[in-house]
């Protein structure tokens, strides 16, 4: 019997949770693994690793416990574990969950971290900015990773790329998927280690996150980044109408992005999903020609908190941070007509 804090096992879960698979890719993929004092999970791209006092060997199904934890009340609760269940003991209230004392995952696939070293001062924030620039297309393999080159981070999925210059401190550049490396964006990461096929990184509290990593051919962006156009300033308040938008959009879970448009006089931000869409127009200093780019809502959002100013041309949309940049590919778009629906009144910034 192990008595534990059923808070602290929650947050012990989460930290570890980025490593599950929502379907079983693998065997036990979707498991907590419980191993010689360690809570580990396993998905082939991402592996979380975090000390506990938890000393049994067993494998039990992520969903269950994580929910039947979280509908406790109890501060305290006690776990049992035997041949076949994890025993969790509440006041005047018990629930046994199937525990295999196998464990099936590869996890010696996983390179031990050595030679630990710090996380680059804005890593995090990179990743965070970056990762929603690679894309979902397979057949284009490079395009769904972000690329960690020793100078900067960078992604691009053919119609939008991001890079962040920074001294990053690896050898050669690495590619991780940008599903897989989009979990660092939470973490308070303190230093990393890049081992045969893994890049890890760990944080204050000792968590381990280990990414895949691959070594293969990414394309040189530089030269698409050297775009001259209009300076125009920002709309205020677009980073809000973003997370409007996205209210509908992240409905779309394979792509969740929003249409911008640009037209003379204003830009128009739209989110749509299954269940409805959101529309918002800002006035803006444009006089070109209509003009369109999808994005994420989240990326946008940033954007727009972060930087007041954006360059366009007749294709392109950069957005120049100093050490950030973001381009954009502009499609045109047909001209407007007296039945297009049209934000009216209150809905547009004055």
């Amino acid at each position: 019997m192990i008595v534990v804090n059923r808070q602290e096992l929650l947050e012990q879960l989460d930290a570890v949770a980025p490593g599950l698979s929502s379907r079983e890719v693998i065997e036990q993929s979707s498991c907590f693994v419980f191993q010689e004092g360690n809570l580990i999970t396993y998905n082939d791209e991402v592996s979380c690793r975090q000390k506990t006092n938890l000393k049994f060997t067993g494998v039990v199904q992520a969903k269950p416990l994580v929910s039947i934890l979280q509908k406790l009340a109890e501060e305290s609760i006690e776990l049992i574990p035997n041949e076949s269940e994890l025993v969790i003991v509440g006041k005047r209230r018990q629930a046994g969950i199937r525990m295999d004392k196998d464990v099936l995952l590869p996890l010696k696939n996983v390179d031990k971290p050595k030679n630990w070293q710090p996380v680059p001062e804005g890593f995090t924030e990179a990743v965070s900015l970056v990762h929603e620039c690679a894309g979902k297309d397979e057949s284009q393999f490079w395009a769904t990773c972000v690329n960690i080159s020793p100078k900067w981070i960078e992604a691009c999925d053919n119609f939008q790329l991001s890079r962040y210059k920074m001294v990053v401190g690896v050898s050669e550049a690495i590619l991780v998927r940008s599903y897989a490396i989009k979990c660092l964006t939470v973490l308070d990461l303190k230093e990393f280690s890049v081992t045969e096929s893994w890049i890890h990184f760990k944080n204050k509290t000792g968590l381990i996150v280990s990414c895949r990593k691959y070594i293969e051919q990414y394309p040189d962006l530089t030269e698409l980044l050297k775009v001259k156009g209009t300076s125009t300033v920002l709309p205020k308040g677009l980073s809000d109408a973003a997370e409007k938008a996205e209210v509908f959009s992240s409905e779309n879970t394979e792509t969740n992005q929003v249409l911008v448009e640009l037209r003379p006089g204003k830009l128009r931000i739209k989110g749509i999903g299954v269940s409805g869409w959101y529309s918002e127009s800002k006035k803006l200093a444009y006089k070109g020609e209509p003009l369109s780019f999808m994005v994420s809502p989240k990326l946008l959002s940033e954007l727009c908190k972060r930087y007041h100013e954006c360059e366009i041309t007749k294709d392109r949309l950069k957005v120049n941070g100093g050490n950030y940049t973001y381009i954009a590919c502009l499609e045109k778009t047909p001209k407007e007509n007296d039945n297009d629906q049209e934000e009216k009144g209150t809905s547009e910034e004055e």
